[in-house]
C-alpha cells in the first residue's frame, strides 16, 4: 500500500463533492503519473483525482461538502491499495 505524508487540507466551494486536486509530488507517492485519474473512495464513491502543479505541495484541496462529510480535518494521509483510496483524518 503506497501513503502520501500528511497532507493539510483546503476546503475549495469551486470543487465539486467528488474532485480533490493535489500536487502533482503527492500524486506520485501514491504512484499516479497521469494529470486526473478517477479512483474508488474506501467509503464508496469514485473520485476525480486532478495533479496540478498549482496546488500547495503538501496539501489535499477537497469541495467544501465533502469536508463537512468528513468532520472538518485540517489533515490527513492518503492511502491507495492499487484501487481504492482511503483518507485518514489527523
Amino acid at each position: 500500500m503506497k501513503s502520501t505524508s500528511p497532507l493539510k487540507i483546503l476546503c475549495s466551494a469551486s470543487l465539486g463533492e467528488n474532485q480533490f486536486n493535489m500536487h502533482p509530488n503527492e500524486g506520485a507517492d501514491l504512484g499516479w503519473m497521469t494529470s486526473t485519474c478517477t479512483v474508488e473512495l474506501e467509503s464508496g464513491p469514485s473520485a476525480l483525482v486532478s495533479l496540478l502543479n498549482d496546488c500547495p505541495k503538501e496539501s489535499l484541496e477537497v469541495g467544501r461538502k465533502f469536508w463537512e462529510k468528513m468532520g472538518r480535518p485540517s489533515k490527513a494521509i492518503l492511502h491507495f491499495d492499487g484501487s481504492k483510496l482511503s483518507i485518514e483524518k489527523l
